[in-house]
């Protein structure tokens, strides 16, 4: 007689200890004892109970299909430690019996026998409801500590958990600095009402701020992130829905959350077409002092001509019909380009930091490369052993859905991980030399662009406009506020990591999109206006 040893146990801690030690032991004496000789051992050291995550249980299945008519038995400690419900238990023993191979428990009588069969059924049936008791106890675990105050899974964006991955989490969760700051601005921000969901979500990227996987923000996150009472302080049960509050600082306050849910819940007001005019350069960009809503332009007729004004027709504001000349605020707005235009030395300083981001990180990347292809490889084989399950019906329909999403996570998460940089120093070299000089002499940049081309133009400068009379407080761009923050010497808002020299690289490029566009629309009319003249 041949046979083939199994052992499991659920746990590290377990692997650690004695447990695999005993069970190998017990079966080898076993098979000692009766002149069984064994041809291979397989050890699965602190796997679950899913088969879909025995990566020993599938290669000991192989092993017998490969030796069919020379593996007569296989030899486990317990019942319990070959499956974990009775259906998995006599899918996989099915499986096993094709290929000549009898499951025999060394501790165990599980004979061919009616009395061995019964025992079997009522052993197997056992473990499965130890193991739905322990997952019933698991449920119970988080759900007190949700009840305590505490979020037993990994908290949302703009916290940090307060112990590792595989401790047990008895502290709140705290805040994740700065992001955590740059996020509760954000909230504030919105409850004004003035910002629609578009703007929020480019103000934000304009701080730097992008989702856990490095990418940038979507609508759908920015309503998950202002829907999400967690930053409110409450945690929601979400087997019974019962709300509780938690131990954590809360970002927002009550009140605060209440009001963004209404503005969530109103269709994205997004910001009307404009047509564009000479005369109303700033229109859609520029916003009252009052209320902080975008300002109307219009002409008001004088004795002998008409006259361009900004109206504010909010009825609540204190400033409705009030008119501002248009030449005042195009004067403020023109005064103010010079000011935050880049000069040379930081356009520099900022390339060759980005230059050095940029090849440390294509040199780290190429020496990551070889481990993320083998990570790779490896859970492309575990999908291959999981449909390969599936297809001999050794898994459930649901399991294998769970098992197959938990894969693509990890696959994707490594694939993002493995990334390489968003630029490279060719890139980043050719594109501070398109955007250097316009960027550096920005006022007459925004002269001589096309009407259509300059709202794009002003939008990377000022993602949700200025304050009519007060565009010193104007929130601008992460390019702009780099370069002031290089220029003042102050600390960064967002650090200059890798993630925020990959943001600045994407407004480069929008810069650089723009400003060609801009030369082909001019191109384009010019060839227009000779073909005309030819005629």
């Amino acid at each position: 007689m041949n046979a083939v040893i199994y052992c499991r146990v659920s746990s590290k801690e377990q692997v650690e200890g004695t447990s695999l030690e005993s069970q190998q032991l017990a079966c080898e004496e076993y098979a000692r004892a009766r002149n069984i000789q064994v041809f291979k051992t397989f050890i699965e050291q602190g796997e679950s109970a899913k088969f879909a995550d025995r990566t020993e249980l599938l290669s000991l299945l192989d092993f017998c299909r490969e030796n069919k008519g020379k593996v007569n038995m296989l030899l486990v400690w317990k019942v319990d430690r070959f499956a974990r419900n009775v259906a998995d238990h006599f899918s996989v023993k099915a499986t096993l019996q094709k290929y000549g191979v009898d499951i025999v428990s060394v501790t165990e009588p599980i004979d061919a026998n009616p009395e061995g069969k019964l025992m079997e059924t009522i052993l197997a049936g056992f473990a499965q409801f130890d193991n739905d008791i322990r997952a019933a106890r698991t449920v119970q675990g988080m759900r007190r500590k949700i009840q305590e105050g505490i979020f037993p899974w990994r908290p949302p964006l703009g916290y940090k958990s307060p112990t590792r991955s595989r401790e047990k989490k008895n502290r709140p969760d705290e805040p994740d600095q700065p992001l955590f700051g740059l996020l509760q601005k954000a909230w504030q921000q919105f409850t004004t009402g003035i910002y629609t969901k578009a703007e929020i979500r480019r103000l934000m990227e304009s701080w730097g701020i992008t989702s856990r996987n490095d990418l940038p923000l979507s609508d759908s996150s920015i309503d998950n992130f202002f829907r999400n009472p967690y930053y409110a302080g409450i945690l929601v049960d979400p087997w019974s829905g019962e709300e509780h509050q938690g131990k954590h600082v809360p970002m927002v306050s009550s009140e605060e959350f209440a009001q963004v849910q209404q503005l969530v819940a109103k269709r994205s007001r997004a910001i009307p077409h404009h047509r564009h005019r000479e005369e109303f350069p700033l229109k859609g960009l520029v916003r009252c002092s009052g209320c902080g809503r975008y300002l109307t332009a219009a002409f008001s007729r004088g004795r002998s001509r008409r006259y361009p004004y900004y109206h504010c027709y909010h009825q609540a504001c204190h400033l409705r019909d009030k008119a501002l000349p248009a030449d005042g605020v195009h004067e403020e707005f023109r005064a103010y380009l010079p000011l935050i235009a880049p000069k040379t030395e930081l356009l520099a300083n900022l390339g060759e930091i980005a230059l050095r981001s940029a090849e440390g990180r294509e040199q780290a990347y190429r020496s990551r490369r070889t481990q993320t292809k083998n990570s790779l490889d490896g859970l492309n084989n575990e999908m291959r052993e999981l449909i390969r399950m599936r297809a001999q019906r050794l898994i459930s329909d649901e399991e294998f859905k769970s098992q197959r999403t938990a894969l693509l996570e990890k696959r994707h998460a490594i694939e993002v991980q493995g990334k390489p940089t968003r630029f490279n120093s060719v890139e980043i070299k050719e594109r501070l030399h398109e955007v250097a000089a316009p960027l550096h002499a920005l006022l007459d940049t925004w002269k001589r662009l096309l009407p259509a081309v300059r709202s794009r133009f002003q939008r990377l400068i000022f993602p949700v406009g200025f304050i009519a009379g007060n565009i010193r407080t104007a929130e601008l761009g992460l390019l702009f506020r780099t370069f002031g923050d290089f220029l003042t010497g102050n600390p960064h808002v967002v650090p200059l990591d890798l993630k925020t020299l990959n943001q600045i690289y994407q407004e480069l490029q929008e810069f650089a999109s723009v400003l060609k566009g801009d030369e082909e629309q001019k191109e384009q009319s010019g060839k227009r206006v000779r073909k005309h003249s030819n005629k």
